[in-house]
Order: C-alpha cells, then structure tokens, then sequence
C-alpha cells in the first residue's frame, strides 16, 4: 500500500485531510494509527481510502484547537 506523505504538507491542507478521517470515524469505519518504522513522532493512519504517513503533534494539535472551538460555541 502507498501512503500519501503529508507530514511537510501545510496546516490546512492536514486539517482538511483530518476531517475526512474524522467524518468516515463517525460513520463508524475504523481508524488505524500505528507508529511509523522512522520512529516518533511519525505515524501511519489508514481508514477506508485513504492511507497517510503524518505525524501524532499535528493530529493533537488539531484536535485541541477542534476542541478549543467547540467548547467557545458552547
């Protein structure tokens, strides 16, 4: 399997590739993240189509300011 590298890519191209991940998680497909054989922080995640090498700082970093967000809409 080919992952797409997008551990140099911009923040908003990461996000944009994070919601994806996210909407097909809450549609119940399963999310693998497993480390990458270059070691930390590099991860693979792969869910249904689509098969990335990223890094876990970006995916916390997301997730915090995803949260941050909705508990200011609160």
């Amino acid at each position: 399997m080919r992952r797409k590298d997008i551990r140099l890519a911009s923040d908003d191209e990461k996000e944009r590739i994070y919601e994806q991940i996210e909407a097909l998680y809450l549609q119940e497909k399963p999310v693998t993240v497993l480390e990458h054989k270059s070691g930390f922080p590099a991860v693979t995640v792969d869910c249904e189509d689509i098969h990335i090498l990223t890094d876990c700082l970006s995916i916390e970093q997301w997730r915090a300011k995803k949260k941050s967000q909705q508990g200011g809409e609160k």
